[in-house]
């Protein structure tokens, strides 16, 4: 119902009771109200049976719906060199998912960054090679453990060159998986994955620092980049009134640290400030710091936040009214780095968010997604390849690395 049809209704609505009063003093069947009449006739007056209908109407509150969902987000996803090799050696192609099926099963839909293209050749380097490229055979377990949405935005995205690229969004379109960060243009690459389940609609932005291995030196028309800033804010800016829940995505940071690096809190701050509701980081390989971010557009207006004054703020002098999450790193999920600890590590995110539904659209405007919770799950790759939930003692010192106690935020 546009609102021309509801302003004629309520011209109408309004007309109704004027002639039911107009009537009041003449009519021997009303009494005490134009709205509230008896009659011993049997037939009546079908005005007041119209008025009636309508005062029952307006009068009805309608039921609100809530809806939910939840997500998982992954870190960096690498289907080539020694992971493909494992693959190859064991003849089974869902093997990097199967310490996790069981958390990839239970979600809406999942998340992550793939650092490896899909070029459409099998051919793949098993060493310490740092040119990527994932075996179409081997992709399976992306579709199949519901990777709805993936970042293409990383410095490996150009391994294969622009067709290897290109190839790897056709085919990914294909098999019903959305792509961000990259496209066949720049606009293109900074057209968000928009994800819609249960009602809520859900919106991934990417960027990455660099395309190819070169520190970030060449340009080009195919991913969207975290230094500029500019089409950054411009693209959620665009998206957000037609998005319920806006995640910015970055590949970008200092490799092997706990800590980001000011490129990467520029982007995230930007992205919050532009009205992203989180960010989350891939690239460093190790797990980064969380912060909780106080957006400079927020009001005591905005919705509340389950994370209210948590770390966020004036140093909690002055708590913000909504602050935002900011993961920098997720580190590797399906990696084969098992020369250290930490590159074995990871950490899985588990998202839950809501919208409260109004039935009657008359009711009033459009009412925001809430992000309810974020179950943090530390993972542990075994075997070049295959990352499981970590054990109570191993999530523990996982998460002390980066200054967490608590595995749920809410």
């Amino acid at each position: 119902m546009n609102k021309y049809h509801k302003i004629i209704l309520a011209i109408l609505f309004t007309l109704a009771v004027l002639l039911g009063l107009a009537q009041r003093e003449q009519d021997p069947y009303i009494k005490d109200s134009a709205l509230n009449f008896k009659s011993d006739s049997e037939t009546g007056s079908a005005l007041y049976k119209y008025i009636k209908s309508a005062e029952d109407l307006a009068q009805k509150k309608q039921p609100s719906i809530k809806n939910d969902l939840d997500f998982l987000a992954v870190g960096d996803i690498m289907l080539s060199r020694n992971v493909a090799g494992t693959i190859k050696k064991s003849g089974d192609p869902l093997l990097p998912f199967s310490g996790m099926k069981e958390i990839l099963n239970s979600t809406d839909f999942n998340f992550g960054n793939l650092e490896s293209p899909i070029s459409g050749s099998n051919a793949f380097n098993n060493t310490g090679s740092l040119v990527f490229n994932a075996p179409t055979t081997y992709t399976t377990g992306l579709y199949k453990y519901n990777f709805q949405v993936l970042s293409l935005a990383n410095n490996h995205a150009l391994d294969q060159g622009e067709k290897g690229l290109f190839h790897t969004l056709d085919f990914l379109k294909e098999k019903g998986v959305k792509t961000a960060g990259a496209g066949k243009n720049l606009e293109a690459a900074w057209q968000p994955a928009v994800v819609e389940k249960n009602g809520i609609k859900i919106c991934f932005v990417a960027a990455s620092y660099s395309s190819v291995n070169d520190n970030g030196k060449a340009v080009n028309d195919f991913v969207a980049r975290i230094q500029d800033i500019k089409s950054l804010k411009s693209s959620i800016v665009n998206i957000k009134s037609n998005c319920d829940f806006v995640v910015a995505t970055m590949h970008g940071g200092t490799e092997y640290i706990t800590k980001p690096n000011q490129t990467q809190i520029d982007f995230a701050h930007a992205a919050i400030d532009a009205g992203a509701d989180m960010v989350i980081g891939h690239h460093p390989h190790w797990i980064q710091t969380i912060e909780r971010y106080c957006p400079n557009s927020a009001t005591i207006s905005d919705p509340p936040s389950p994370f209210r004054g948590e770390g966020a703020g004036d140093e909690g002098n002055n708590p913000c009214p909504t602050p935002k999450l900011i993961f920098y790193s997720l580190g590797n999920f399906i990696f084969d780095q098992m020369w250290s600890q930490e590159t074995r590590e990871g950490l899985a995110l588990k998202i839950k968010v809501s919208k409260i539904k109004n039935q009657n659209e008359l009711q009033g405007p459009k009412v925001a997604a809430v992000l309810e919770s974020v179950e943090l799950i530390p993972v542990i790759i075994d075997n070049y390849s295959t990352p499981r939930p970590a054990n109570a003692e191993e999530a523990k010192k996982v998460l002390a690395k980066i200054g967490e106690t608590k595995n749920i935020l809410k």
